[in-house]
C-alpha cells in the first residue's frame, strides 16, 4: 500500500510517526463529529454521556468519570448542564442515599436518538474508505498500540 499525498503544515509531520496519524485520524474524526452535533446543540461529551446513559440507566458520576475518561468536576458540571435540559435526572442511590443513579428523561432518550444518527453519519466517513479486510487489520494494530500503554 502506498503512501497517500499529505501536506505537512508542521515541522514534525515530515517525520513517519504513529502516533503523530493516530493523532490526526483521530482530530479529524472529531471534528466532523463536532461540526455533526452542532446544529443539535450538543458537544461529544454530552452524546457520549448519553450514550453511555442509555447502556447503563442508573449509572453514577464514577461511572461517567472512568467511561468518559474526565475528572469529577466536570461530571458534576456536565450532568448538571443535562438536568437543566431535562435529558437526565438524578435518583437516589438504594443503599446510599448520598449517592445518586443518573437516568435518562424521555427528552433525554429523543436526543440520544438523534446524536446516535449524527455520530454515525459522521464515522461511517472514515469507515467508509476501508475494506472490512483492511478495517480488521486497522482495529487488530490499533488494540496492540492500546494494549502496549494500558
Amino acid at each position: 500500500m502506498g503512501k497517500q499525498s499529505h501536506i505537512p503544515r508542521f515541522p514534525w509531520e515530515l517525520e513517519d510517526s504513529n502516533t503523530l496519524l493516530i493523532k490526526l485520524a483521530f482530530i479529524n474524526i472529531r471534528r466532523e463529529i463536532e461540526a455533526a452535533l452542532r446544529p443539535l446543540g450538543l458537544t461529544p461529551q454530552q452524546s457520549q454521556s448519553l450514550h453511555l446513559l442509555s447502556m447503563m440507566p442508573g449509572a453514577m458520576n464514577a461511572d461517567l468519570e472512568k467511561l468518559l475518561f474526565i475528572d469529577k468536576s466536570s461530571v458534576t458540571s456536565l450532568i448538571n448542564g443535562m438536568v437543566r435540559r431535562e435529558w437526565v435526572v438524578r435518583r437516589d442511590h438504594d443503599q446510599d442515599a448520598r449517592m445518586k443513579r443518573i437516568y435518562l428523561t424521555e427528552k433525554g432518550k429523543e436526543m440520544y436518538q438523534k446524536s446516535s444518527n449524527a455520530v454515525k453519519q459522521a464515522k461511517d466517513k472514515s469507515n467508509q474508505l476501508l475494506t472490512d479486510e483492511e478495517s480488521a487489520t486497522l482495529q487488530a494494530l490499533l488494540r496492540k498500540i492500546i494494549n502496549a500503554y494500558e
